[in-house]
């Protein structure tokens, strides 16, 4: 039977999920962005990009339901 990735996301994804997936793609992307931007080089967008998505992950992690 085939199903839709739409399904599968609404069961499989939770907020949880989503907000450490966020923490583990913002840190080293703001890592990254920092590393460019002390060398010469455009590294401000990476910065800036890393760290959005740092803090919406934190704060998602904050706000949620505790267990």
């Amino acid at each position: 039977m085939r199903r839709s990735i739409a399904a599968w996301v609404r069961r499989n994804v939770t907020e949880r999920r989503l907000a450490v997936t966020l923490v583990a793609v913002g840190v080293p992307t703001t890592l990254a962005g920092v590393a460019v931007y002390v060398l010469p080089g455009p590294g401000f967008p990476l910065l800036v990009i890393g760290l959005s998505l740092l803090v919406t992950g934190l704060v998602m992690l904050g706000s949620g339901e505790r267990p």
